[in-house]
């Protein structure tokens, strides 16, 4: 009998301002900006609109950690404030 192999990944914890890859997204690099329930947030280096993974899809970009200022981290989200279309 042969069993499935185990393809589970361990789960990578960056520091505020690392710069890590997004494998849901073909390794783009991200700024990683902190997690909040349950999922991590990512935005563009240099600035932009932050996106959102699965914490099993980040990597270290490098063998060292790379930094990026971070002036202020990402504002809590609040759910109920989330504002989508009603689609008829």
């Amino acid at each position: 009998m042969v069993r499935p192999s185990d393809t589970r990944r361990s789960i990578y914890v960056p520091q505020v301002g690392e710069v890590v890859q997004d494998l849901a997204r073909k390794g783009q690099l991200g700024v990683y900006m902190g997690t909040q329930d349950g999922l991590r947030y990512l935005r563009p280096k240099g600035g932009g609109v932050e996106w959102t993974t699965e914490p099993e899809e980040l990597a270290p970009e490098g063998a060292a950690p790379q930094l990026e200022p971070v002036s202020r981290p990402s504002a809590q989200r609040d759910p109920r404030a989330i504002q989508l279309p009603d689609v008829a």
